[in-house]
């Protein structure tokens, strides 16, 4: 009896012939950047920074970088049985056009910190930019696998925010207490958001043989809406407090 031939091992979507935008923003790095690039324009009119094109560029050319990087040694380091998600086949299928990325993407970048930064920042964005690598790199050694204590999703939330908001700081003539609840609320977001991504990913994590929070204990998935409503609490009440504090503030200058 003739049958249809089973699915390949590999595969863990079924191929497409043509993305839709979205998911096409997925596939080649970019979605990450655009939300950074955001994320920055609403911290910077928050807070009364003024950023330069070249700050809005750098952000943008950073984020992208890391993320491709990222996709190219996650992508590589798959054993050749292991189920492969779409955005990992479409990177080994382009692994030349990946390569000329990355490469001219590391050079415009860094031609334009050199060139746009002053020395603090440049410090600032340089020591980050180290601990992303030292990042990447113990991730990628460990094979995903961090045991006993999953820290990707928490370490990847706290990166993020971090370099989404460093030229903001850089452009504020100082800190102050709002804008540090900010960061620490927008780290507890981008936190929550990678948990989401890996409850979402966790049979293909198992699969792959990597470790999340999630693939540990699964039931902190049940705990993710609880801490999203906690973190949209939380911003509204500091949102009012320092919305009516400010007007005081200013009367008692005055």
């Amino acid at each position: 009896m003739n049958s249809a031939p089973p699915p390949a091992e590999t595969d863990i979507l079924p191929a497409r012939q043509g993305y839709a935008p979205i998911v096409a923003l997925n596939l080649l790095c970019l979605d990450a950047p655009l939300v950074a690039l955001v994320w920055q324009w609403l911290f910077a009119r928050s807070f009364g920074a003024h950023l330069t094109w070249p700050l809005r560029a750098l952000l943008f050319l950073t984020a992208w970088l890391i993320y491709l990087g990222d996709r190219f040694a996650d992508t590589i380091r798959l054993p050749a049985n292991a189920p492969r998600s779409e955005r990992h086949r479409f990177c080994q299928e382009h692994v030349l056009g990946w390569w000329i990325a990355i490469v001219v993407i590391f050079i415009v970048d860094a031609a334009l910190a050199l060139r746009a930064l002053d020395l603090q920042l440049l410090f600032l964005g340089g020591t980050l930019a180290v601990i992303c690598a030292v990042y990447l790199f113990l991730n990628h050694l460990l094979g995903g696998r961090w045991r006993p204590v999953p820290m990707k999703e928490k370490a990847v939330g706290v990166l993020f925010a971090a370099g989404t908001t460093l030229a903001v700081v850089g452009q504020l003539p100082g800190l102050t207490v709002s804008f540090a609840f900010a960061v620490v609320l927008f780290a507890m977001l981008c936190t929550l958001n990678c948990l989401c991504i890996a409850s979402w990913e966790r049979e293909l994590d198992t699969a792959q043989g990597k470790t999340s929070l999630l693939t540990g204990w699964p039931a902190v998935a049940r705990l993710l809406r609880p801490f999203g409503l906690f973190i949209a609490a939380l911003s509204l009440v500091l949102a009012i407090v320092w919305r009516f504090a400010a007007p005081r503030g200013r009367a008692k200058a005055a």
